[in-house]
């Protein structure tokens, strides 16, 4: 219940299926929007919230300064037509033919939150403008899986998909979307689809009224405003004295409140509000689930601010203290406002896995979050005076610094101009001049800030040393010159899986930055970046976070290129800051689809010339690893003449010694797809492989199975049916772990060629890995002799690209911190994560998703905690202590997968289904009561799952490729 009382129903797979539903309405409506002529001097206004937002902002200043120009605000309920219609508004309601009618003959339609704030019908064909409600930090649309569902059949292959089509087609209608700064408009880019020419960065009309006049003067109204409100929800206003504290938590997309106070808590809220003489205003999202009812009815000093008592609550903000709040914009607006907040989310590990974010959830919040009501109120008093309210107003400024652009209060007349500018009319330039403001203006300091990189000039060289020479090869380097503003600790450009650190000269505020594009990762030199965007950080000293802020002064009017055989990179000017995207180093003719396509159709008509080589291919050519690695190592062994080929989507990926790199999509991996004798890969083969009558194909799949597979599936259409069929009949010969997995590989793939049953060849490095070789290995992964190694390693999910965290990994090191001994937690997403998301950066952790090998992580680790992955399968093959962390369990099984056996009944080690129950099998370890490794279930479990992986798999499956003749003899 909201603190009304009325229940929240929206969630995005019901609001998804309302909007399909609606369908023939929207295309009767686009049909009837071409006979219906629009005038660019009608337009049309509305906010999802009510008469509010950067809407009403809108409207008044065109209403003020072009009187002319016809507007309508059309509402959404009676009570706002009768307060928008009271404020002298031409209003109309937004459902019926009137509201329709307006919407079809408006040339500019202005929404807050989406087509529906207007007559969503009548869309079809005007110049939207999106101004949208608050700069977003959980992702929207098309950057979340969340966003992507539609009900009872959101986990069916293609769901997604056409979810994500229709908001892309949804998002094409919006002409100009407003934002407040470079850096969120490549957030607004990518969730609704839009070019960067439609995403401006001109400032949100929203918060202008939270940067006009003085400090003094905005308070002063403000808190008239929210007496006012307070007094017609049938209460006295705000109290002359005292501190005023806001707390307003999101929405949970459909799921209750986890932080609504239990009657213990809501009675030390009351306790505490007394001692500190404090007003606690409550502000629960609308569309959230639970009621805060019972705080106010404890106390006087807590109120509900609800949307039907102040519609609108960002000019409230100055006449607040603090903030609380877990994930909503309101901290953003709050920074601008200069009032500091207090960070309470005490269900993150699970808002993380399933909505994500833009930023780390610790670099926005500014450290570690509370996730107790208790833990929260000791932070408000901190924060509400002294050294602990200077430390929140840092952060609070950062925040503003880092994704506001404009700080004059000039953003709705910006934003009026560019809309002129849309529509072809003359924009008055002095009138939409931005004034000076005056020296001694008590807010000249929202303009200025300390830390600031501002660019001046960027070259490019190449250090590569001919293949002959004696030395170690390099390759190309970036160089930066500019100015700062004070002195800088780090450089470096950051990607999602990466960092690429400059080395930094400074002298005054003038630096050089020198960036190698080629280097060393995991203990491989000589590689390129991973391919992707890299966007450049800078941390000064002094200062509380890094910036991803840079100005750039005519130093790349144009975007600068590398070209280089390890690479090709473009470095811009983006988002408010420098981007170096790198790509895989394809040449002209290889790049792109219709090139593809030619490539493609040269492969099939050529004539192959057979070669006596093997063409490796490991998780879609994104790693270099598993069965197919461990394959290679025992082939260069025992049969060196072999040419042995590595699929690489880009040559950050390193291959065995000896091997040959071939980049995915060049015309030299189409030619040894076609020439080469075997095929070595562990997923399905793509680019409509087209055999030859020389070669032959090992699949070696990638893991036993406890989640159900291609046919087993549920729901699985006739198109899927056929494609597992036509991808199994390319397959020569399937390797299987054990017997178990050779049963459901037959049946999920209707496979009817041999399995060869042989162990894992993955397995082999795990099982036989010295204690010499182990302690190299941790130690290039960065763990010391002394730590204790907890790798968390879960699967997948079919409805995230991400990965998914429902143990707050970067809080996990500080909870570790209270057991014997120390700690490391090494962090592996899934491979079909890799090029999602960014690598976690926190103390005591390490993100090793983009490690090549999963066996060495398993050797390197003494602890392992997975989910539902085919490597607790793997990991029982050795003593180390294994757990299983099932939080999802239900949803799981029921909704995205199903299983093949009871994992709870069956497992021979501890299950936790919640994160305190992983800490506590941890303490366990920590402190010696680890389980016996020989238990009676343990075996049995090895017995069915483990009983060839003795360390010689490969020997086995190289010698039956040998004995199969699928290479010919030596």
């Amino acid at each position: 219940m909201t603190e009304s009382g009325a229940m929240a129903r929206f969630t995005f797979s019901a609001g998804n299926a309302r909007a399909l539903a609606r369908a023939p309405l929207y295309a009767l409506g686009a049909l009837v929007a071409l006979l219906v002529p629009r005038s660019p001097r009608w337009w049309v206004l509305a906010s999802g919230i009510g008469l509010g937002e950067g809407s009403l902002a809108l409207h008044e200043h065109v209403r003020a300064v072009d009187p002319a120009r016809q507007l309508t605000w059309l509402a959404s309920s009676r009570a706002e037509l009768a307060e928008a219609r009271a404020r002298g508004l031409r209003a109309l309601p937004k459902r019926g033919p009137r509201g329709l009618w307006a919407t079809l003959r408006a040339g500019v339609v202005v929404v807050t939150h989406g087509f529906g704030d207007v007559n969503r019908f009548g869309v079809s064909g005007a110049r939207v403008v999106q101004l949208w409600h608050g700069i977003p930090l959980k992702r929207l649309h098309l950057d979340t899986g969340a966003a992507l569902r539609l009900p009872l059949i959101g986990s069916l292959p293609g769901v997604a998909r056409f979810v994500a089509a229709l908001y892309r087609r949804a998002g094409a209608q919006i002409a100009l979307f407003p934002v407040a700064s470079e850096r969120v408009g490549a957030r607004i880019r990518t969730a609704f689809g839009l070019p960067a020419s439609r995403v401006i960065g001109v400032g949100d009309p929203r918060d202008d009224v939270l940067l006009r006049g003085t400090a003094a003067s905005r308070r002063q109204a403000a808190r008239a405003l929210v007496s006012a409100a307070l007094r017609a929800a049938g209460g006295s206003g705000l109290p002359d004295a005292g501190p005023v504290v806001l707390y307003a938590p999101t929405w949970r997309d459909g799921a209750p409140d986890a932080a609504i106070p239990t009657p213990a808590e809501w009675q030390a809220i009351a306790a505490w509000a007394d001692r500190a003489g404090a007003t606690l205003l409550i502000r629960s999202h609308p569309l959230g689930q639970g009621s805060y009812a019972e705080g106010a009815a404890r106390s006087p000093r807590i109120r509900l601010l609800g949307r039907a008592a102040l519609t609108d609550v960002t000019p409230a903000l100055p006449a607040v203290d603090l903030v609380v709040t877990d994930y909503s914009s309101i901290a953003f607006d709050a920074a601008i406002a200069e009032v500091p907040s207090v960070f309470f989310a005490p269900d993150l590990p699970q808002y993380l896995a399933t909505r994500g974010l833009y930023q780390p959830y610790r670099e926005f919040s500014g450290g570690e979050p509370a996730t107790t009501w208790a833990e929260t109120l000791d932070r408000v008093d901190a924060a509400l005076d002294g050294p602990g309210r200077q430390a929140a107003l840092a952060h609070a400024r950062w925040l503003r610094d880092e994704l506001v652009d404009h700080l004059d209060g000039r953003a709705t007349e910006r934003v009026y101009a560019a809309i002129l500018g849309l529509l072809g009319e003359p924009v008055d330039a002095t009138e939409n001049a931005v004034p000076a403001r005056p020296a001694e203006s008590d807010d000249e300091r929202r303009s200025v800030t300390r830390y600031r990189l501002t660019l001046t000039a960027i070259a490019t060289s190449d250090r590569s040393t001919p293949p002959d020479a004696h030395v170690e090869a390099r390759g190309p380097v970036l160089a930066l010159e500019g100015r700062a503003t004070a002195t800088i600790e780090s450089l470096a450009l950051v990607g999602p899986r990466q960092t690429l650190h400059a080395a930094v000269e400074q002298h005054g505020d003038r630096f050089t930055a020198v960036v190698e594009l080629v280097g060393e990762r995991w203990g491989r030199a000589g590689l390129a970046p991973a391919s992707g965007e890299y966007r450049l950080e800078t941390r000064f000293v002094g200062a509380p976070h890094a910036t991803a802020r840079a100005a750039v002064e005519g130093a790349i009017a144009e975007p600068v290129t590398v070209e280089h055989p390890l690479l090709r990179a473009e470095l811009r000017a983006d988002a408010g800051t420098l981007v170096l995207r790198v790509e895989p180093p394809l040449a002209d003719d290889e790049r792109g689809a219709s090139a593809q396509k030619r490539l493609e159709a040269r492969y099939r008509l050529r004539t192959a010339t057979p070669e006596n080589a093997v063409f490796f291919e490991s998780f879609y050519s994104q790693t270099v690893a598993c069965n197919p690695l461990a394959i290679d190592r025992e082939l260069a062994r025992v049969r060196p003449d072999v040419t042995r080929y590595w699929s690489v989507v880009d040559r950050s990926i390193a291959v065995p010694e000896g091997a040959i790199a071939i980049v995915e999509g060049s015309a030299e991996w189409w030619r040894v797809r076609a020439d080469a004798r075997l095929l070595v890969v562990n997923d399905w083969l793509r680019k409509r492989w087209m055999p030859r009558p020389h070669q032959r194909v090992l699949q070696t799949w990638h893991g036993t199975m406890l989640k159900r597979l291609a046919l087993d599936r549920e729901g699985v259409g006739l198109r899927t049916r056929i494609a597992v069929r036509r991808e199994s009949g390319r397959w020569d010969a399937l390797l299987a772990q054990n017997d178990y997995a050779a049963t459901i590989f037959r049946r999920a793939y209707a496979f009817r060629g041999p399995v060869w049953v042989e162990g894992y060849p993955r397995t082999d490095a795990l099982v036989t890995m010295s204690a010499q070789e182990r302690a190299a290995l941790r130690a290039r992964l960065g763990v010391r002799p002394d730590q204790r190694a907890v790798l968390y390693a879960p699967t997948w999910r079919d409805d995230t690209a991400q990965m998914v965290d429902y143990l707050d990994l970067p809080g996990l090191p500080a909870a570790l911190a209270a057991l014997p001994g120390e700690h490391v937690v090494l962090v592996r997403g899934h491979s079909r994560t890799l090029r999602h998301g960014r690598d976690l950066d926190a103390e005591g952790l390490i993100d090793v998703t983009t490690y090549p090998d999963m066996a060495d992580l398993l050797a390197a680790a003494d602890v392992v905690i997975t989910d539902y992955s085919s490597l607790m399968f793997d990991i029982t093959a050795v003593d180390t202590p294994l757990v299983l962390f099932t939080p999802d369990l239900e949803h799981y099984r029921r909704e995205l997968r199903g299983f093949y056996f009871d994992l709870l009944a069956e497992a021979p080690v501890p299950v936790a289904r919640t994160r305190d129950e992983v800490l506590a099998e941890l303490a366990h370890l920590a402190a010696g009561d680890a389980r016996p490794t020989a238990s009676p279930a343990l075996q049995r479990w090895r017995e069915r799952f483990t009983p060839r992986d003795d360390g010689r798999a490969s020997e086995r499956v190289v010698a039956r490729i040998l004995a199969a003749g699928m290479l010919p003899p030596a």
